[in-house]
């Protein structure tokens, strides 16, 4: 089955919307208002709003940071202060009416229902979520006479996946719902840049098999390069973002922090060969040791404009991002062409290759940092090889 691929908007959308009409990368967007005004949101081409997902992002309903405020319909702002106690029974169902009715009005691919993000193990965290948007929205949907499938934002973090009662509540009740489908975010506590978790990743596939066992529609959101790994669960949405943040879950992009004086990150280069993402100063020494580079870098448009002499290479710099977009979307393409056990051999060979390559740079002399290089790449073979054997693969 092929899966499509959705660009997960935030900081400089603008890139992402420029790199699907020009490179043609991607089949549609998920829209972010803490980044979109509801007037910008409203005015959007019509072809690009019916092919996307539009998240409305109540994580934290007391915050309407950025964009947010723009929207009538968040709860801070519908309430004038959002009030756990009061909102459900004076708010809730206002806030879902006019959220479903701007979602139908602009003809989105799928309806969403909204999720409250929560730490840790709450022992309410289904009463929570049920109370302040599941039931108003489905009562409002049930209203509405809408055919249009729904989705139910979840977010699931590490803790949960470590308690087998905890998720296995959280799964009876979601397949439960008079929903379409989830659109699911995993959140794992990691500060790599690459997952390396693998207890983590394999109970994030054993949610998303038991979601299509129960022909459950299944959006993947805030994905780096583990989608290629996550394909082989055969979602039916796999995501792709530009910065950090929108490649993993980082509640602190709602939150309403002090402000501080920050530096922005070392900017850094997709390299497809090796499913990583690394540090800027290693190319000059890769290319030293490949007098053809196209041997181990991704050679396109973007690629020769920041090869060029005269690039100023800087994480602000959108050359970095569309070619991280065209780059990792022709891999995952190509995965949707396969399914089952051809995909996960496409996989396999994939991560084995990247090892390979880590080997062969090694021997030439290049030592890469922690974030930069292919650590990761055992424990996703681990990872790809266990979850083969459950599925019969191999």
């Amino acid at each position: 089955m092929n899966f499509k691929v959705y660009h997960q908007l935030g900081h400089n959308y603008n890139w992402n919307l420029e790199s699907m009409k020009d490179d043609g990368c991607g089949d549609g967007v998920i829209i972010a208002p803490r980044f979109m005004t509801k007037e910008y949101v409203e005015n959007l081409d019509q072809r690009i709003k019916r092919d996307a997902i539009f998240d409305p992002q109540f994580f934290l309903p007391d915050t309407p940071k950025g964009k947010l405020e723009t929207y009538n319909f968040f709860p801070h702002i519908a309430s004038e202060g959002f009030d756990t106690d009061d909102y459900p029974d004076t708010y809730a169902s206002i806030c879902a009416k006019c959220c479903l009715d701007f979602q139908l009005d602009s003809e989105f691919y799928r309806i969403v229902i909204p999720t409250r993000y929560l730490r840790g193990t709450p022992s309410d965290f289904i009463t929570q979520q049920k109370k302040l948007f599941v039931e108003p929205f489905l009562n409002e949907i049930r209203k509405s006479g809408t055919s249009k499938p729904v989705l139910l934002q979840l977010i699931v973090n590490e803790l949960m996946f470590k308690d087998p009662d905890y998720i296995a509540d959280i799964l009876n009740w979601v397949t439960s719902l008079e929903i379409h489908g989830v659109y699911l975010i995993g959140e794992p506590d990691s500060p790599s840049k690459q997952i390396k978790d693998s207890d983590f990743l394999l109970s994030l596939f054993d949610f998303i098999d038991a979601l299509k066992s129960n022909d459950m529609e299944v959006v993947l959101g805030y994905l780096n390069t583990e989608s290629i790994l996550l394909s082989l669960a055969n979602p039916d949405v796999i995501t792709v973002g530009s910065y950090e943040n929108m490649r993993s879950f980082k509640i602190r992009t709602f939150e309403e922090l002090e402000r501080s004086i920050q530096t922005g990150p070392n900017p850094r280069l997709y390299v497809s060969k090796l499913l990583q993402s690394i540090e800027y100063q290693y190319i000059g020494a890769i290319k030293r040791k490949y007098p053809n580079f196209e041997d181990i870098f991704d050679t396109n448009r973007h690629q020769a404009i920041m090869f060029s002499k005269t690039f100023n290479w800087h994480f602000s710099k959108p050359q970095l991002y569309k070619h991280h977009f065209l780059v990792i979307t022709k891999q995952l393409k190509e995965l949707s062409m396969v399914s089952g056990k051809d995909r996960y051999i496409a996989v396999r060979n994939m991560i084995d290759s990247a090892m390979k390559k880590y080997d062969e740079l090694s021997n030439k002399g290049i030592v890469f940092d922690a974030n930069s290089d292919g650590s990761h790449l055992p424990l996703w073979l681990t990872v790809a090889n266990l979850y083969a054997a459950n599925k019969g693969w191999r």
